[in-house]
């Protein structure tokens, strides 16, 4: 079995060179030149930072759904109070409700202002 530097450190290489958050996906923009015409690329460049922060936002409240299950779950033994994990889970899942309306209506108006 033969392993060659050059096979070890061509793909080094490549993932070196891609960019990490933002790629070619968004219209008119080009990043790796420094091509941005504001006209096309800035929608497309909010809906990707919107889309990443309601992402981020829907994750963290599938989270504290899990953690305030195993809150409930801990709280219901003996000598215990289970209500802050059913307060956690009902702020948690109106959170998310919030986080999923709000990105829709963010993602409407996106899509009416870009085209």
């Amino acid at each position: 079995m033969n392993i060659s530097l050059a096979s070890i450190l061509i793909p080094i290489a490549k993932a070196r060179s891609t960019p990490s958050l933002i790629d070619g996906s968004v219209a008119g923009c080009n990043f790796e030149t420094g091509y941005i015409n504001a006209g096309e690329c800035l929608p497309g460049f909010i809906a990707h930072t919107i889309q990443f922060v309601f992402a981020f936002s829907a994750g963290l409240c599938m989270i504290m759904i899990v953690f305030s299950g195993y809150e409930i779950v801990i709280g219901s033994l003996p000598g215990g109070s289970s209500e802050s994990g059913k307060n956690r889970l009902t702020w948690a899942i109106i959170g998310f409700i919030m986080a999923a309306t709000s990105f829709f209506i963010m993602d409407f108006i996106i899509s009416a202002i870009g085209g």
